[in-house]
């Protein structure tokens, strides 16, 4: 899954090919908006908006967490795992 520049980086393509730092940022993103949600619902009391609010805030955390395996990066020489000629 990982290709090899010519400036010695490894570029390891993802799930989506977008940058792993996108990914990472709209966890946050969902993060904040499930937080709020959950807020609200609590001034609400309502059992179904604060669910939707705390599926919300682990799709964030999942993203974030697992960001570097679903969008592309690329690794630095030494970083990544090198067959030997």
């Amino acid at each position: 899954m990982a290709s090899q520049n010519k400036e010695g980086y490894v570029t390891h393509k993802g799930y989506v090919n977008v940058s792993d730092t996108v990914i990472y940022v709209f966890g946050f993103v969902l993060m904040a908006v499930g937080t709020l949600i959950g807020i609200a619902a609590i001034k609400m009391t309502s059992q179904a908006v604060m669910a939707a609010g705390l599926g919300l805030l682990w799709i964030g955390i999942l993203l974030v967490w697992f960001s570097g395996v679903i969008g592309n990066k690329v690794i630095p020489e030494g970083f990544a795992s090198q067959k030997q000629k």
